[in-house]
């Protein structure tokens, strides 16, 4: 009993000592874990030459006291520049890889662009394992004064990281620095998206303040839309003549702060049809990309319907228009138009023929028929033609009507007139009157 009872205090001090030290060693990996507050740049922000590597850039794990801390799980990495020409490289040149590995704290890469202005480079982080997101961005500038690199090692510098989360808007809108500004940390803008417009379609554009830290002065908004044109404001509206593509700029200035960013407007030709249903207008897009008639009018025997701000018909499909709730109601005559911002047609529908249409035809070819056979009758009447025998000429295919064959009555010969082949029944008749009694 005595060296069970021994045996047993030791077996439980042992699994009080493993569980003990189980504990620990989770609470000290949650901490642990737990520590990765964000990620910053540690590396000076950089002036470079264009299509020249910069030099190293660092990133960093820290914890809530901008302490470096080593990361307990594999981190992946999404580089983005606001610059369409920007490239994330290694050392070699070649494409830098996309992760940070496990019980690290740094990561390294380079940057190389063609294009010059003031970029912000940005860094997008997630843990494999706990799917944590932070971000970090840095401002970038390439320029022919920029500096080359010279430096074979590390470039340590300030934190300049942030954590804010930058938008997805930004990676297709490049900032291009106008000469004159001096853009500072201070003040970011974002003009937004890609767009994609037709030609006489209006477009809205608004810029979006990411970070303003300029003592609440009033920010100055300047729009150069590409084309020639400008606009002034947070708001503006644009339209485009022509198709093409185009760099829509933004610059604000708060004070002696500047901050610049830009998107790509696309001027897509419309691919359009018009046709005419049963108390209906069907518009139908056959192009790739989705078309806003925004302002555009249908337009018919002067009367006309103006559609209102996003009204979008999207690639390869349709929309109809009821005729109740157009201006011009019931029947459509005349030319019916769909026309763009600018009054330009774009598509028309003809006047269709109609079935009352081809019985007024019908109508007048029969009445000039009946003239025609009266005024035949008439001059056989007269004698002056003589009738044969009825003769259908081989070239008569629409309408079959057999004409008779007439001869002109004359002293020593008898002339016989026979249209031609290639002339119309109307036109036959009517010659041969007229030669009739020309005679």
């Amino acid at each position: 009993m005595k060296y069970f009872n021994k045996s047993f205090f030791k077996f439980t001090l042992g699994f009080l000592v493993i569980v003990s030290i189980s504990l620990l060693i989770i609470a000290a990996t949650s901490a642990y874990a737990a520590g990765v507050e964000k990620i910053a740049f540690t590396t000076d922000e950089q002036n470079i030459k264009p299509n020249e590597l910069s030099s190293s850039i660092t990133i960093q794990t820290q914890d809530s006291s901008s302490n470096s801390i080593q990361t307990p799980e594999t981190i992946d990495l999404e580089f983005v520049s606001t610059s369409p020409t920007g490239e994330f490289l290694g050392s070699t040149g070649n494409p830098a890889t996309k992760t940070m590995s496990k019980n690290t704290s740094n990561r390294t890469f380079y940057y190389r662009d063609s294009a010059s202005g003031s970029f912000t480079i940005s860094v997008k982080a997630m843990g494999r394992d706990s799917r944590e997101i932070w971000n970090a961005n840095q401002k970038i500038t390439v320029s022919s004064g920029g500096e080359s690199n010279d430096s074979s090692g590390e470039v340590l510098g300030t934190d300049t990281g942030s954590s804010s989360s930058v938008s997805s808007q930004s990676a297709t809108s490049g900032a291009v620095a106008p000469l004159y500004a001096t853009l500072s940390s201070q003040l970011e803008i974002s003009a937004g998206a890609d767009r994609l417009t037709s030609p006489g379609s209006p477009i809205s554009l608004q810029a979006f303040i990411k970070k303003n830290s300029t003592s609440n002065q009033s920010l100055d908004f300047s729009w150069s839309f590409g084309d020639g044109n400008t606009g002034q404001g947070g708001l503006v509206t644009h339209m485009y003549k022509y198709p093409g593509e185009y760099a829509v700029v933004l610059n604000a200035k708060a004070g002696n702060t500047f901050a610049v960013s830009r998107l790509k407007v696309r001027v897509a030709v419309s691919d359009v049809v018009l046709s005419l249903g049963d108390g209906y207008i069907e518009i139908t897009n056959n192009s790739n990309y989705e078309i806003n008639l925004f302002n555009w009018k249908i337009v018919s025997s002067g009367k006309g319907f103006v559609f209102q701000p996003d009204t979008i018909v999207l690639p390869k499909s349709n929309i109809r228009i009821d005729l109740s709730l157009l201006t011009m109601k019931g029947q459509v005559e005349g030319e019916t138009m769909l026309t763009n911002f600018l009054g330009k047609k774009v598509v028309s529908i003809p006047d269709p023929i109609t079935v009352e249409d081809l019985n007024n035809i019908n109508a007048q070819v029969s009445d000039i028929s009946k003239q025609a056979m009266n005024i035949l009758d008439q001059a056989i009447s007269a004698k002056l033609v003589l009738e044969r025998m009825p003769k259908v000429p081989e070239s008569f295919s629409e309408p079959k009507e057999i004409l008779p064959e007439v001869v002109i009555t004359e002293p020593s010969v008898a002339i016989v007139y026979e249209a031609p082949k290639s002339v119309g029944i109307l036109t036959k008749l009517t010659d041969f009157i007229k030669r009739v009694f020309s005679d």
